[in-house]
């Protein structure tokens, strides 16, 4: 029986991994085809094909907004349903058009459409799981979708050389299918029918009026925007700094691997290392929050450092 319930959390783990994987694969493989592609859309200034990574988080970020109170009206099957089909949707207007700005709007709408797979992973957890456990679920959900932008620049190149960039878009389509249906075969629905809210037109209002209620939440919300959008001015422009730059197009699949594996470490670490301050295994919440002041104020130091030189 026990040995029955690992694989069953060992599959679960591996599925909600996959569904939040997905976004990674759709930035990270066409971080080395970008310039091929703003060749094709016409772009004038490299810098312009940052956007194809950068707006995708455009997407990422309105989505929840959309699919979070969809998913505790309809559950979170249907929505996920909804992401995956408006992920096909815009994958096919990325690859038939020769417009930029057609192009840009692609990429929004992929955002949106995987933000639905991305967020309701996390609901899922939430729906089965709760205290020490469920961050320590997540924290190996975290690691495993952390896999991916390791391989997928490599994964990219490879497709390209061998076929162009449009196959990175049906690549992913491809895969994509493939999580859709493991998720549809063995994943039952984890919203309870007593737990759903009914659908009405003060569904999104209300819920909007629950977050603000919480101080605490909103700040933590906003810090966290800060610090992941330096990270994603890094990632839209780590293709041109290191191929453009330094001329290491050949080895950035690889150098982009070894940052993710920094930060997939980093993560489970502080995954792991902050159940157990949580727990009072190391010490208490207050060390939690003086180990995140410090890694910040690293990080801010460094940035400093590194915009002086």
């Amino acid at each position: 029986m026990n040995t029955r319930r690992q694989k069953s959390q060992l599959e679960f783990v591996a599925m909600m991994a996959a569904l939040m994987s997905i976004v990674a694969l759709a930035i990270d493989a066409l971080l080395p085809a970008l310039d091929i592609i703003g060749f094709h859309v016409g772009t004038t200034n490299p810098s312009d094909n940052q956007l194809f990574i950068i707006m995708i988080f455009l997407g990422l970020g309105l989505g929840p907004l959309l699919f979070g109170p969809l998913s505790d009206s309809l559950g979170r099957k249907p929505v996920v349903y909804m992401g995956f089909a408006l992920f096909v949707v815009a994958s096919f207007i990325c690859v038939s058009t020769d417009t930029l700005w057609v192009m840009i709007l692609g990429r929004i709408i992929q955002g949106i459409g995987l933000s639905a797979p991305r967020t309701i992973a996390i609901a899922i957890i939430r729906d089965l799981y709760s205290g020490d456990y469920m961050a320590r679920i997540m924290s190996f959900v975290t690691v495993v979708f952390l896999l991916v932008p390791i391989v997928a620049p490599a994964f990219g190149k490879l497709v390209l050389d061998a076929y162009n960039w449009q196959a990175i878009f049906y690549f992913q389509l491809a895969i994509g299918a493939v999580v859709c249906l493991w998720f549809y075969l063995r994943q039952p629905e984890t919203l309870k029918v007593e737990n759903k809210i009914p659908m009405s037109k003060n569904l999104f209002k209300d819920g909007f009026k629950e977050v603000i209620q919480y101080p605490v939440t909103i700040g933590c919300t906003v810090i966290s925007g800060l610090i992941a959008g330096s990270f994603f001015v890094y990632l839209s422009g780590s293709q041109q700094i290191f191929q453009e730059q330094y001329g290491l197009k050949e080895a950035f699949p690889y150098i982009f691997a070894g940052l993710s594996i920094a930060i997939g470490l980093a993560v489970f670490l502080k995954c792991q290392y902050g159940v157990a301050l949580w727990n009072g295994k190391v010490g208490n919440r207050c060390s939690e929050r003086l180990l995140c002041s410090f890694a910040k104020l690293c990080f801010g130091l460094y940035g400093q450092r590194k915009s002086a030189h």
